[in-house]
């Protein structure tokens, strides 16, 4: 079954729709699944982390998360896997990183 999520996004004045296809499950950590999030126009692979804003009641959780974004986009590394960007629905927010395939 094919499940897919939308992207609401404004650019200047313009308002568009990007849909992402949820992929393979990639892991979980503390607060967070991980996911691969396939772009359905560009078919491009991101690793998308889809955090339930129903775990962000306490406003320690929110405050980590917005701080784990603002360190995350600022590290450009090599061996970091980079921040592309994030965004919200009514239940989740989503942190698109790039996916990095390891050879086995």
């Amino acid at each position: 079954l094919e499940h897919s999520i939308e992207e609401k996004y404004k650019t200047g004045n313009e308002y568009g729709t990007r849909r992402y296809i949820k992929g393979k499950f990639l892991g979980k950590g503390g607060f967070a699944k991980c996911w691969e999030f396939i772009n359905a126009e560009t078919n491009y692979v991101h690793a998308a982390k889809i955090i339930q804003k129903s775990s962000l009641t306490k406003s320690r959780a929110k405050q980590k998360l917005m701080s784990e974004i603002k360190i995350h986009r600022s590290i450009k590394h090599n061996n970091v896997c980079q921040f592309q960007h994030f965004f919200e629905d009514a239940e989740n927010v989503y942190i698109l990183l790039e996916l990095v395939r390891t050879k086995v």
